[in-house]
């Protein structure tokens, strides 16, 4: 008896639901990260909605514009944001109850039908709508690793072949580095490299680099912090 209630005490333990929830790509809470647009499908009636990296309960930060739970009653009390298990983007209140899951319905626009409520809620990621994808073909190539003012670190060929050990669905093509790299990113045993929606992943030894693209074609790393690192095309 007293092994089956402290099965039971440590099912519904502080920690336990989270121990047992999926991890959350962290590409995908950064892409998520940044400035978004509440409205209805006719785009009449809108409302500035952001995004913060903070965690906040089960989820991270969610800040409403003022006018949001007048133009939209319905998000009143919305504090968090997630990743939902399906990849969409779920709202929570402070209880940390899932009230609104938004799912992709193209490249950075999101919509949300609730049960019982005739309206219909677009959610839009203000830095990705409008915007196409990289392919394979886009990053396939020679590349050099370097500072974004500074000197080159390494050059790197991203192959389309398959990484060693990669699946024929896993997406993970292997990577050629070149002999002289610089220790710290010799240390990384860089060794394939895959497409995260518009985020380039490039990884080693249980670590990994992320990218994103800039407009003159150029890759960044991402986030920003105090080594900043760029790939440019050969």
């Amino acid at each position: 008896m007293r092994l089956l209630l402290a099965a039971v005490l440590a099912v519904f333990a502080p920690g336990a639901a989270e121990a047992q929830a999926p991890a959350v790509d962290p590409a995908q809470i950064e892409r998520s990260v940044g400035p978004w647009e509440l409205s209805n499908p006719a785009g009449d009636r809108k409302c500035a909605v952001t995004f913060k990296p903070e965690r906040l309960g089960a989820g991270r930060a969610l800040q409403l514009a003022e006018a949001c739970a007048v133009t939209f009653p319905g998000v009143a009390g919305m504090v968090a944001w997630t990743i939902s298990p399906t990849g969409g983007i779920r709202w929570m209140d402070r209880a940390g109850t899932a009230t609104f899951d938004f799912d992709e319905t193209e490249v950075g626009i999101f919509e949300s039908l609730r049960l019982g409520d005739s309206s219909v809620y677009f959610l839009t990621n203000l830095g990705l709508a409008g915007t196409s994808l990289p392919t394979a073909d886009d990053v396939a190539g020679l590349w050099t690793l370097g500072q974004p003012r500074g000197r080159s670190l390494c050059s790197l060929a991203l192959r389309q072949e398959l990484a060693a050990g990669a699946g024929a669905l896993e997406q993970r093509f292997a990577i050629e580095v070149a002999e002289g790299c610089e220790r710290s990113v010799a240390a990384l045993g860089l060794s394939h490299w895959r497409l995260e929606r518009e985020l380039l992943v490039l990884g080693g030894r249980g670590q990994s680099l992320t990218f994103k693209r800039e407009p003159d074609g150029r890759w960044l790393k991402t986030p920003p912090d105090s080594r900043p690192l760029v790939m440019i095309r050969q």
